[in-house]
């Protein structure tokens, strides 16, 4: 069955609006101040993945808008719900006109980029999956860092964490620098089991067709539902500013250029 709420902005990361889409729910939140509004299409990226969702507008036919700062989706049915304060009367059957930050679209799209080129220098670094398993990540302006399950012995080339820091920015030097084209697409099980390398995460199943993102050619891709560049020469510079170790997981964080952490 199909989502009620066409996801166009995992199509085209560069595509800051949408028009003709239509309103198909309208609620008031409990605090009397926000509208949540459901189209039946909408480029505005909803929060998951580790990745902040898109902040813009939706403006009515009618003269109606709604400036959204949340926007959510329902699992059970794929609903995409935005919400924020709305000006004038919204209406079910509207037709309507998306549009996101750019800005801050773009920051995002280089962040989550920059998180899956980190697993690809881990791999180049000698560091596969079975020694360092990428789990989750963060990929906001504020905080971004990628989680691995294991950890490397002190007898590791790359035991030391301040090795390990340089090492990972010097690799991510090159990647930039490569400016490998990124791709997307969804793909049969099978199909998507043999693009990751033999890794599936255990909450896809046979008869789903996953969203592959391959940052890099000829590297494993990643389950991924998040926006990304089209060339990872978009993501400009990279620090590693910290690994950190504990319980059995490690987390290695970094900033880009546009992060707040960023000097």
């Amino acid at each position: 069955m199909p989502a009620i709420t066409d996801l166009a902005c995992t199509r085209d990361t560069y595509a800051f609006e949408k028009r003709g889409c239509r309103v198909l729910e309208v609620t008031a939140d409990d605090d009397g101040k926000t509208t949540c509004v459901v189209l039946d299409a909408t480029i505005a990226y909803p929060q998951g993945g580790g990745q902040p969702c898109d902040f813009g507008r939706i403006t009515g036919e009618r003269g109606w808008r709604l400036d959204y700062d949340s926007v959510t989706i329902r699992r059970d049915d794929g609903a995409v719900e935005h919400r924020g304060t709305a000006s004038g009367d919204v209406r079910v059957g509207d037709g309507c006109d998306v549009t996101v930050d750019e800005e801050r679209r773009r920051l995002h799209a280089r962040i989550h980029s920059a998180g899956h080129a980190l697993d690809v220098a881990m791999l180049r670094l000698g560091i596969d999956g079975k020694t360092l398993e990428p789990t989750k990540g963060q990929h906001g302006a504020t905080e971004a860092y990628v989680e691995y399950k294991g950890k490397l012995d002190e007898t590791h080339a790359y035991g030391d964490k301040e090795k390990l820091m340089r090492a990972l920015e010097s690799e991510m030097a090159n990647i930039i620098a490569e400016g490998g084209t990124s791709e997307a697409a969804e793909l049969a099980y099978e199909d998507a089991v043999k693009a990751c390398d033999g890794a599936m995460p255990s909450f896809i199943t046979p008869d789903m067709k996953p969203r592959i993102v391959t940052i890099i050619p000829n590297t494993p891709g990643c389950p991924c539902g998040g926006t990304h560049v089209k060339s990872v020469s978009e993501i400009v510079d990279f620090k590693c500013t910290g690994v950190r170790v504990k319980k059995g997981v490690t987390r290695v964080s970094y900033s880009i250029p546009g992060m707040e952490s960023w000097q």
